[in-house]
C-alpha cells in the first residue's frame, strides 16, 4: 500500500484475524464490534475508536447487523503522512500509533463522524481519482490531528502532581464488571481528564486502563471458577464478554491455562 486511505467497512457479523504491515485507526460508525489484541480487548461502537499499530495481530467480530467502521489505513512511507508528522512535530509510530488502545471521542467530534461518512459515501460514487485523494487527505488530517492534540495534552498534564485513587478506581470497575467502563467513564469517576487518567494508569499501573480492567475481570473469573459452580457461559455474561469463546480466549491468554483447567485446580 503506497497511499493512506479512509474507507467505510460494513462488518455486520463477520469475524476473523488480521495482521497488517501498516497501522490502522478503526472508528465506530454504527452497531458494535469486538476487537482483541494480545494483551487487551474492547468494543468499538459509535463514538469510540481503536488504534491498531503496524504488525499487531488482532481478532475482530461484528456484534450486530449494522456494525460499520470508518477505517483509516496509514501507509508507512506515505509522503502526506510524513508531512503531517512534520507539522505535528511527532513520530506517529512512537506516539499516537505506538500501542493498541480504545479511545472515546469527545462529544464535539461526533458530528465529524457523520461528515466523514457522507464524504466517503460521495467519494464511492466518483470516478475522479484526484477527488478521492482529496477526500482521503481531508479525513486523515481530521482524525490524526485530533489524536495528536490528545497526545500533546497528555504530555502537558503528566507533570501535574496527581495520583490515582486506587480504591475508587477498583470499586468503580468492580461495580461495572458486566458492562466494562470505557476510559471516559473511568476518568469522570476519578475527576480527571481522559488523557491525564490514561497517563497516570501507564505511569502507576504500567498498563493501559483497558488492560487493567481486563486483569480485574479475569481475576474475578478465576476466583469464581474456583469458589463457585457458575458455568463458563454464565460467567462470560456476568463479566461482560460477548460469548464464552471470547471469555475462554482472554482467560487463556492471561493465565496461560483454560477456564476448565483453572476449575480443576480448585482447592490446590
Amino acid at each position: 500500500m503506497k497511499e493512506s486511505q479512509a474507507r467505510l467497512n460494513l462488518i455486520a457479523h463477520q469475524s476473523g484475524e488480521h495482521l497488517h504491515d501498516f497501522a490502522q485507526i478503526l472508528i465506530g460508525l454504527n452497531g458494535k464490534m469486538e476487537c482483541e489484541f494480545e494483551k487487551d480487548s474492547g468494543q468499538i461502537s459509535s463514538g469510540t475508536l481503536a488504534i491498531v499499530p503496524d504488525s499487531q495481530k488482532h481478532l475482530f467480530c461484528g456484534l450486530s447487523d449494522d456494525s460499520e467502521l470508518l477505517v483509516i489505513d496509514l501507509a508507512p512511507f506515505d509522503p502526506y503522512i510524513q508531512a503531517l508528522e512534520h507539522s505535528c512535530n511527532l513520530s506517529f509510530k512512537d506516539s499516537i500509533l505506538k500501542n493498541p488502545e480504545f479511545i472515546t471521542l469527545s462529544p464535539e467530534l461526533l458530528p465529524m463522524l457523520d461528515f466523514a461518512a457522507n464524504q466517503l459515501a460521495k467519494g464511492d460514487q466518483r470516478i475522479n481519482q484526484q477527488s478521492r485523494y482529496q477526500i482521503n487527505c481531508q479525513l486523515i488530517t481530521l482524525f490524526i490531528t485530533q489524536l495528536c492534540q490528545q497526545y500533546s495534552a497528555t504530555a502537558i498534564t503528566e507533570g501535574k502532581n496527581l495520583r490515582l485513587s486506587r480504591n475508587v478506581l477498583n470499586h468503580y470497575i468492580d461495580q461495572h464488571l458486566s458492562n466494562p467502563p470505557n476510559n471516559h467513564d473511568l476518568a469522570n469517576a476519578l475527576n480527571l481528564s481522559e488523557s491525564h487518567f490514561y497517563s497516570l494508569c501507564q505511569k502507576e499501573l504500567h498498563q493501559t486502563p483497558q488492560q487493567y480492567i481486563m486483569s480485574r475481570r479475569l481475576n474475578r473469573a478465576r476466583f469464581l471458577l474456583q469458589n463457585s459452580d457458575i458455568s463458563p457461559s454464565m460467567l462470560a455474561d456476568e463479566l461482560g464478554f460477548s460469548d464464552v469463546s471470547s471469555f475462554s480466549r482472554a482467560f487463556k491468554r492471561y493465565f496461560h491455562i483454560t477456564p476448565g483447567h483453572a476449575r480443576k485446580m480448585k482447592g490446590e
